[in-house]
């Protein structure tokens, strides 16, 4: 079992080396090289944590799975299908694998986006495909194995 304490991860400006996204990739703006987390991945599933700063926007964008976004802190408005919603901590969104939309931080807040399966069929091209499992180095935030690291790693 390994645990995350979604409410006191370190900066994601600790993080040494930015991975670069592909031609669909969502663009989280930046600031320090402020990117997302890998907590964990595997075929099942995709766990990442994203930051953003009030005022920042994750522009109009899809993946490939399906996408489920838990706002573990701060408020969001997040737009699709003609619909715009204000998203608090506590709210779990769903997207169905390509449904288009956008977030925008109300305030400075922090997402937990999973998506599932890991990675889709048609996520990588034929030439990405052998590199599909691969993360960055440090892109990954360990869980604690022991309760009283639970919410520090």
């Amino acid at each position: 079992m390994k645990r995350w304490n979604l409410t006191s991860l370190p900066p994601s400006t600790q993080k040494e080396q930015p991975r670069e996204p592909g031609a669909d990739a969502p663009r989280v703006p930046r600031r320090d090289e402020q990117i997302p987390r890998v907590l964990f991945s595997s075929p099942e599933c995709r766990a990442v944590v994203v930051e953003l700063e009030a005022g920042q926007s994750m522009g109009e964008h899809h993946v490939r799975e399906r996408a489920m976004v838990q706002v573990v802190g701060g408020r969001v408005t997040i737009d699709a299908g003609g619909e715009s919603v204000e998203c608090e901590a506590g709210t779990l969104v769903t997207f169905d694998p390509h449904e288009r939309h956008s977030l925008h931080a109300l305030e400075d807040a922090t997402l937990l986006l999973v998506l599932a399966p890991w990675p889709a069929s048609e996520h990588y091209t034929d030439a990405e495909s052998a590199h599909a499992r691969e993360l960055p180095r440090n892109a990954q935030v360990e869980g604690a194995s022991d309760p009283s690291e639970a919410s520090s790693g």
